[in-house]
């Protein structure tokens, strides 16, 4: 099934233990700062049943239509067809909520598809990950996941921090499942899913962490689960969008997650105690693959706009005359080509399995992933080193509403436009650049593949250089022969 919008806020009535500004929120519905990305989110799943978008976004098997999120390509046509979706999903955003319902639906795609994996270190987990996949997939749920450990003393493994109960870990086995107890972060959305996927993020456990190695999911409204928030950024749920165009509907929070004894039922449970399948399950699965899929469209969106935004704030002056201004804006440009050549490469030059599931290309997302984060804050730098004062003063839609509209029209017109049009492009850039919106954004941005120093060393021994490696070892090869054919001509002479 898809559901609607009003299905997906019916959902979210159940109460649930919501910890944000020294405040306890059980109906996140009636929260202000929660209301317009809830709205956002809301959008997402009722564009699906738009008739102009929803051959594009959803799929239909036996009778029945699904997020298209969910499929496992098995042809090259099926993975740009995913790709496609996950564009126009993330063009109602702009980019800007990196954990919409489908960035979860094309992970647990990735899931299914590495089901069998999860045989080997659990009895069960082969069925418990298909089952839970499929139930997923059927009620079209919307899912956050939780794969860190809170910052504690990171010298030390889980098993070693002073309170045992600190990392997430399980607590004691009973006939009915595993009682866990502990936290994990970041959860983005928490509040405002149906579910919480919990798996290692690829750090390395050792021995004595076994009870730390685990992976399961469980409803976000479990007993005993509470969900944690960080400050929210924007407390009102009636900023204009004329003057805040991102932010008065895209913030998403971020939380810990604490487990206060949860029970995990036995057919939710995929691993637990055990050290491989925790070390292994990021780079061995499809997780990583399917759910970076969404992620690379969803940055080439936002990417888009950032560099429009720029083109059009100097513009708007004539500053793009200068060529020290071009040179920056062509700068940007280039990146968000690369970007989209990124993508390209992942789409045109998948892997392909033995069972016929078209991977997109890991080399190429995971190269995007390490990467897009220094472009964007170069993009970010450009908009705020180009806009000079423009980007700070902005009067508001008020005030060109006001007794002083006029001026207001006059004195902050552009080159060749009004005022009020000059004064949103400076708002939006701020969204973007300036306020802790943005901010919070491009810091999303450079730990969202994880810890980059992490990912790039297992990079750096994973992916694909055969064609340099070739031509490495042929001028090696040829070094050689020269050093020997000079060693012979010495002995004979």
């Amino acid at each position: 099934m898809i559901r609607t919008g009003a299905e997906y806020l019916e959902g979210l009535r159940k109460p649930r233990e919501v910890y944000v500004g020294g405040e306890k929120v059980t109906q996140v519905l009636d929260y202000a700062p929660f209301r317009r990305p809830i709205e956002s989110y809301a959008a997402l799943y009722d564009l699906k049943h738009d008739p102009a978008a929803q051959d594009i976004l959803t799929l239909e098997e036996d009778g029945e239509r699904f997020d298209i999120s969910f499929l496992v390509p098995k042809s090259q046509e099926e993975l740009l067809a995913k790709g496609r979706a996950f564009r126009r999903f993330a063009r109602v955003t702009y980019g800007c909520m990196g954990r919409g319902p489908e960035f979860m639906a094309a992970l647990i795609a990735g899931l299914s598809e590495s089901a069998d994996w999860f045989g080997q270190f659990h009895e069960g987990g082969t069925e418990n990950v298909a089952n839970y996949c499929r139930y997923v997939k059927e009620n079209d749920l919307f899912l956050t996941h939780a794969l860190g450990n809170p910052q504690s003393d990171r010298s030390k493994q889980s098993h070693q921090q002073k309170n045992p109960y600190l990392h997430l870990r399980v607590k004691e086995e009973t006939s009915d499942g595993l009682i866990v107890r502990g936290a994990k972060q970041l959860a983005t959305a928490a509040p405002m899913t149906d579910e919480v996927l919990v798996f290692p993020n690829g750090r390395q456990f050792g021995p004595g962490d076994e009870a730390y190695a685990l992976c399961f999911a469980v409803p976000t409204d479990s007993a005993g689960l509470k969900i944690l928030c960080r400050e929210p950024i924007v407390r009102s749920d009636e900023l204009s969008v004329y003057d805040h165009p991102l932010s008065s509907r895209f913030e998403e929070i971020d939380a810990l997650l604490v487990f206060d004894d949860v029970l995990v039922p036995w057919d939710r449970v995929f691993f637990y105690s055990s050290l491989e399948a925790a070390n292994n399950m990021r780079f061995m699965t499809g997780v990583a693959a399917f759910s970076g899929h969404q992620s690379v469209h969803r940055s080439a969106v936002r990417a888009a706009l950032a560099v429009a935004t720029a083109q059009a704030i100097v513009r708007s002056v004539k500053t793009d005359a200068f060529p020290n201004v071009g040179e920056l804006i062509g700068r940007l440009i280039a990146s968000y080509k690369a970007i989209e050549a990124i993508i390209y490469r992942a789409e045109h030059e998948p892997r392909v399995t033995d069972t016929g599931t078209y991977w997109p290309n890991g080399d190429f997302q995971t190269a995007h992933g390490l990467m897009f984060p220094d472009f964007y804050v170069t993009m970010m730098e450009v908009i705020k080193r180009t806009s000079a004062a423009g980007l700070m003063l902005t009067p508001t839609a008020a005030d060109f509403a006001g007794e002083a509209g006029e001026f207001a029209e006059t004195y902050f017109a552009g080159a060749e436009m009004g005022g009020a049009e000059r004064v949103q492009l400076g708002k939006l850039g701020w969204d973007l650049a300036g306020d802790g919106f943005g901010q919070r954004l491009a810091h999303y941005e450079r730990f969202y593949i994880g810890e980059p120093m992490f990912v790039a060393s297992f990079y750096s021994r994973s992916a694909d250089m055969s064609e340099g490696q070739v031509m490495l070892d042929e001028l090696m090869a040829e070094g050689k022969r020269a050093l020997e054919e000079r060693k012979a001509a010495s002995v004979s002479a």
